[in-house]
């Protein structure tokens, strides 16, 4: 654990109170910290330049709204993060996630509201996707040949159309919008937290996130769901074509990761890129 107390004095936030770890997420390790004067979250960032970008974009969000993601934080010398044996940090204040359910309603409004300030961030660096399509493809094509035959033969003909969808680069976008980064908060609204793979992308991508966190299990119950997410998420009929293609992006990607880490996962990846190319037809 590092040295929360001299971190904590970069923001002048007091003494520490009581130290809780939280568990490791995808981009980092996190630690909640009661100080005598606030309670926060303290998070490891990959590099001065990430934790820059995620301080910026951050800052553009609550410049539109306050209600959609916690603040970060500065130091008391005005620096988005510090920097202690070659490890970079930042803080952020903390939000209790309240004991409900995730609501699409209000997940689609948090992120409607957030959506606004993508659309109008600009910056002068945009990191690499972490799991772009093409180094996936290349790197799980022969796991997929000898263990899921009927899988590759379904991906194979759409992988260039989904390559090209993935490399565009048209907007802002968070880039891991799971549940597992959707936080319910006690006045029945949703917030949206880490932007630790925010980078531009495709302009469905995130909605398309948000659609696999929510699809019903019911098969027969996925158009009507589909119809009422559009509705909500404001998506043009005219864009429910490309808007599907990305959601099979999305679900193609997180089944090459599942490939490698979670093997048992595959087939049902492979079910739903097919449910949603029907709904396409």
């Amino acid at each position: 654990m590092p040295d929360l107390d001299r971190i904590v004095n970069a923001y002048d936030l007091g003494q520490i109170i009581k130290v809780t770890p939280m568990t490791n997420g995808k981009s980092g390790r996190a630690w909640r910290v009661e100080t005598d004067t606030a309670t926060v979250l303290v998070k490891t960032v990959a590099d001065v330049a990430r934790a820059s970008l995620e301080f910026a974009l951050t800052q553009a969000i609550q410049a539109e709204d306050r209600d959609v993601t916690p603040a970060l934080l500065s130091t008391t010398d005005g620096q988005p993060f510090v920097t202690m044996d070659h490890q970079v940090y930042r803080v952020q204040n903390y939000w209790e996630q309240a004991e409900m359910k995730l609501a699409l309603a209000a997940t689609l409004a948090c992120y409607r509201n957030i959506r606004v300030a993508l659309d109008r961030f600009e910056y002068p660096w945009s990191p690499d996707d972490s799991h772009s399509l093409d180094r996936l493809w290349e790197s799980q094509r022969v796991s997929l040949v000898q263990n899921w035959p009927g899988i590759y033969e379904q991906l194979t003909p759409m992988i260039t159309q989904l390559e090209t969808i993935d490399r565009q680069q048209e907007t802002w976008v968070h880039g891991d919008l799971g549940r597992w980064n959707l936080l319910p908060l006690a006045n029945e609204k949703v917030a949206i937290i880490d932007f630790g793979e925010a980078r531009r992308g495709p302009r469905f991508l995130d909605f398309a996130a948000l659609f696999d966190s929510f699809m019903p299990r019911d098969v027969n119950a996925v158009k009507m769901y589909k119809d009422r997410f559009c509705e909500l998420a404001r998506i043009e009929k005219e864009d429910h074509r490309i808007f599907l293609a990305t959601v099979q992006l999305w679900l193609v990607k997180g089944m090459l990761v599942a490939v490698e880490k979670a093997p048992e996962h595959v087939q049902n990846f492979g079910d739903q890129v097919q449910l949603v190319g029907n709904l396409s037809s």
